[in-house]
C-alpha cells in the first residue's frame, strides 16, 4: 500500500514538474503556429508531453531507488 502511494505521488510530482518546465521554458511558437484558435490544443499537447516525460522520469528514479534498496538489503 505504501509502495503504491509512493509510486503515484512520484508520478504526479514528476508530471507536474515536467508540465511546469515545458509550459514556461519552451518557446512553442518556434515549433508550432500559436494562435488564439489552437491555444487549447497546444496546451493539451503540452499536457500529453508532460505526462509522457514525467512518467518516464519517475519510472527511472523509482527503479534506481528499488535497485539501491535491494543492494543495501543484500538481495541481488
Amino acid at each position: 500500500m505504501i509502495q503504491m502511494i509512493f509510486n503515484l505521488s512520484s508520478h504526479l510530482l514528476f508530471i507536474f514538474f515536467s508540465y511546469y518546465l515545458l509550459f514556461n521554458l519552451v518557446r512553442w511558437e518556434k515549433f508550432l503556429k500559436v494562435s488564439a484558435e489552437n491555444a487549447i490544443k497546444i496546451r493539451f499537447l503540452i499536457l500529453l508531453f508532460s505526462v509522457a516525460l514525467g512518467y518516464l522520469a519517475s519510472s527511472f528514479f523509482i527503479s534506481v531507488y528499488e535497485m539501491s534498496r535491494q543492494i543495501f538489503i543484500g538481495q541481488f
